[in-house]
């Protein structure tokens, strides 16, 4: 398994491997990522299961500030580094690689197993709508055009033309497609991944069958074989979350209504502006509504005077530099999920049933959003996107208190369902997991 070492990217690909570790005990998966990123990782507590350090790209450079810097540092060494993590590997167990699983941004491993005789499978961790922009690229570029003026002059008609954006406008598309730097190396691996995954022995999605029916068909079609087998995290046992919540979070929401509380979490990778921090703050104490927010340390410094001492002096709200949040999201007090819209973060919410409240920033937090305010209508975004206090005031209003509130929870409960069926020994993720076993171990 070679990771993305940057993001999210990480942790839903070792939950994958540990799930398949798991199926074919006599098979060794070997897990390649860089030093950083290994070292902050738990130990897998799976018997066939070994770390194999790559380079980070960054010997004999000086380290860049700049995180596109290191993407692209990275990147460009990539190949190399793989060679060099696939002989590591083959030394530590013994035996020849027979298959490599990438994540999909790693699209280039293909080059790689072409020469080693290895079988190539992709792992696509974001949303499936995204996934579709992607491999779309080409299509909407020559329809829409590329560029501010001519997203301005599509104006907001939906881009129908692909499966599964029917209700996305141009100005939902993430980075890289028809806005921003296209030739960056961040772009230019996305837009070569689209051309390259068709060519795999398999196409892996942490998401399950029957979210999206349109895009589960168009990549039925696309790929030799299309495995919807999320969501990772939930996939064995031995990646559930740790008993552990050091700040009393689940005490404190045993003593609220069901459906009463809003859990902010907007992510680790993007820090909030502080003004939108400042109006989010204002507009939860102007709400009245009772709160768990998850934010770091550094973050908090940035509250409205006297935030952090009301909220603690009238227990209306609770703010910690970590929460267990699956733990959190399952908590019967929790009402609204107000977050980054991430699709780690998507999938979590509606394996517990909880509507989203959406402030996206970057990636493809934005095609998310506008699936889930569209097309699955479990969660709505906040005014002109960014945060405002009044629009946060409005937005709590409206999935806590109102009918359209309501009528989310009803979804997204319906999804939930859809999720746990999944998830059933006889369900599609499991029989998605047994059938991408096959083809990665022989087993």
């Amino acid at each position: 398994m070679a990771a993305f070492p940057f993001g999210t990217h990480v942790s839903p690909l070792l939950s994958l491997t540990k799930a398949l570790a798991s199926l074919a005990p006599s098979s060794h998966f070997s897990f390649l990522c860089t030093d950083h990123s290994l070292t902050s990782l738990p130990s897998p507590l799976v018997a066939n299961i070994s770390f194999v350090p790559i380079s980070d790209g960054l010997t004999g450079v000086t380290v860049p500030t700049n995180i596109e810097a290191k993407i692209g540092l990275f990147l460009k060494s990539f190949e190399k580094s793989l060679r060099e993590g696939l002989k590591a590997a083959e030394l530590a167990a013994g035996c020849k690689v027979t298959c490599v699983i990438s994540d999909a941004f790693l699209s280039m491993a293909c080059n790689v197993t072409s020469e080693t005789g290895a079988k190539w499978v992709a792992v696509w961790t974001g949303g499936p709508q995204a996934l579709s922009a992607h491999l779309h690229t080409d299509l909407i570029r020559e329809i829409v055009g590329v560029g501010d003026e001519a997203i301005k002059a599509y104006g907001d008609k939906n881009i129908n033309f692909v499966p599964g954006l029917s209700h996305h406008r141009a100005c939902d598309l993430q980075e890289g497609i028809i806005a921003g730097d296209l030739n960056s190396p961040f772009s230019t691996m996305l837009y070569q991944m689209a051309h390259r995954l068709p060519n795999s022995s398999a196409v892996v999605l942490n998401t399950v069958h029957g979210l999206d029916s349109t895009v589960d068909s168009f990549f039925m079609q696309k790929f030799t074989n299309y495995f919807p087998t999320g969501p990772f995290h939930f996939l064995n046992s031995t990646d559930t979350e740790p008993m552990t919540d050091p700040y009393g979070c689940l005490s404190w929401l045993d003593q609220h209504k069901p459906s009463t509380v809003a859990y902010i979490s907007l992510g680790t990778v993007v820090t909030i502006p502080p003004t939108e921090l400042m109006s989010l703050a204002n507009g939860l104490a102007t709400s009245g509504v009772p709160f768990i927010w998850s934010l770091n340390e550094k973050t908090q410094s940035f509250l409205p005077t006297g935030f952090i001492d009301n909220v603690n002096e009238t227990g209306k709200g609770k703010i910690v530099p970590w929460a267990p949040q699956n733990s959190v999201l399952g908590h019967r007090a929790v009402g609204v999920f107000v977050c980054h819209c991430g699709w780690n973060s998507v999938m979590e919410s509606i394996a517990a049933g909880v509507p989203i409240l959406c402030r996206p920033f970057f990636g493809d937090q934005l095609v998310n959003t506008r699936a889930i305010s569209h097309i699955w209508k479990f969660g709505i975004g906040l005014d002109e996107v960014i945060i405002t206090e009044q629009g946060v005031v409005r937005a709590l209003e409206v999935v806590l208190k109102g009918e359209e509130g309501s009528k989310m929870r009803d979804k997204v409960r319906e999804l939930k369902d859809m999720v746990n069926d999944a998830l059933m020994q006889q369900g599609s993720s499991w029989d998605n997991l047994k059938r991408l076993m096959k083809i990665v171990s022989g087993c």
